[in-house]
């Protein structure tokens, strides 16, 4: 935190056990209160109270600026309504280039009906099944499901999503303000697209997409093959022939469209402190996110002290306009544990700043599953209009009231 003192900024770290008022004044509240949200969620009586106190904090104070305002991270802790807002973004953008994969939710067992939403959601085998939490252990558990048969070891409440081969490559964007960080990772191996008759395969993300991670579901195979043939499988149904091996498209993500989703996000919601998963569709070079994490952790951002130290001196000094009026509006009521003071307080450990470079995309290192793209500013060219975060809102608003 040395950076901090000297650039004059006090760094406190908050109690919410204890009075937020005794603790303050407060210019800046830097939270990563997902835990305690969600156990509110579910009525846990500490976690309720200590997000109360915190509301109430927030009430009393609309001067104070909270990084990340709650409504906005609850929406993020729920994979089906960040999918939902992705899907509205993407709508309204229009861009061509942004194509993500097609979802839905299922909140009971699978029954006979349950082919046909699927498809009149636009979704086809395999696809993805992962926990409508977006937070916490559970979280990362994952599998991928190839037939009707795996279906059957879905247990809902859960979120289906389209799989799209990628050739085995995610890139984790990490923004902080108007600054942002690519880093490449591991990711799963291609698979046939349509009904097979493989087994459903259950795994752990993180064993995945971790820089350190080994997985024989990321090892495919580097060449061109051509597409694999229609068959039969055994039971009578059109598959194809397994497909493990990269093809097709293979290149990095454009910088525009990475300024466009963040810019976009960080107008419908108000956060500054988020991370997006992005893979390239091998068919068609098109962006596809696939998760959106609020404060992530981080990992591989030398730059992040540097990058949020700057990013707070914009916002106390009125530069992240769409920022400061969001966290003095009745939507943001909602935040997690950091404080960072001209007077800051945090109360999480993770505060960190980066400064902004303007240049282009470089790769550190081709050799390393962990492979850091050039940091970058988000800049101010953003296509989307000033309605775009009232239109986003109101979309998500009319979709929860109908649930």
């Amino acid at each position: 935190m040395s950076s901090f003192v000297k650039r004059g900024v006090e760094v406190v770290q908050l109690d919410l056990t204890k009075p937020i008022e005794d603790q303050g004044p407060l210019d800046v509240i830097i939270h990563k209160l997902t835990d305690v949200i969600l156990e509110a969620d579910q009525n846990d009586s500490q976690s309720l109270e200590l997000v109360q106190r915190f509301q109430e904090y927030i009430d009393a104070h609309p001067e104070t600026i909270i990084l990340d305002p709650l409504p906005a991270i609850r929406t993020l802790l729920d994979r089906s309504k960040s999918y939902e807002l992705i899907r509205q973004i993407e709508a309204y953008m229009q861009d061509e280039r942004i194509c993500s994969p097609p979802f839905m939710e299922l909140t009971s067992a699978c029954g006979e009906d349950t082919l046909q939403l699927i498809e009149k959601n636009g979704l086809a085998f395999p696809f993805i099944c992962k926990t409508r939490v977006a937070h916490g252990t559970n979280s990362h558990e994952m599998a991928i499901i190839f037939n009707q048969e795996g279906l059957k070891a879905v247990h809902p409440p859960c979120v289906i999503q389209s799989f799209i081969n990628h050739n085995a490559v995610l890139y984790k964007v990490f923004v902080v303000g108007e600054s942002y960080t690519v880093v490449k990772r591991p990711s799963l191996k291609n698979f046939s697209a349509g009904i097979s008759d493989r087994e459903s395969i259950f795994f752990n993300s993180h064993n995945v997409s971790k820089p350190e991670s080994s997985s024989v579901l990321t090892a495919a195979e580097v060449c061109l093959v051509p597409r694999a043939s229609m068959t039969v499988s055994p039971s009578g149904f059109p598959y194809r022939a397994p497909l493990d091996k990269i093809e097709g498209v293979f290149e990095r993500p454009n910088d525009d469209v990475i300024r466009e989703i963040s810019k976009a996000l960080q107008q419908a919601l108000g956060v500054s402190l988020f991370g997006i998963d992005i893979i390239i569709n091998n068919q068609t070079g098109q962006h596809a996110v696939i998760d959106i994490n609020a404060f992530p952790g981080y990992e591989g951002v030398s730059e992040f002290f540097t990058d949020l130290l700057n990013h707070i001196a914009a916002v106390l000094q009125g530069q992240a306009p769409e920022v400061t009026q969001l966290n003095r509006s009745k939507l943001l009521a909602e935040q997690t544990s950091g404080i960072m003071d001209e007077r800051i307080c945090c109360a999480s450990t993770g505060c960190l700043s980066v400064m902004g470079k303007d240049s282009s995309w470089i790769v550190e290192s081709e050799t390393n599953s962990s492979v850091k793209l050039q940091h970058q500013r988000l800049g101010c060219n953003s296509a989307v209009s000033p309605s775009f975060q009232q239109h986003c809102v109101a979309t998500l608003a009319t979709k929860a009231s109908s649930q």
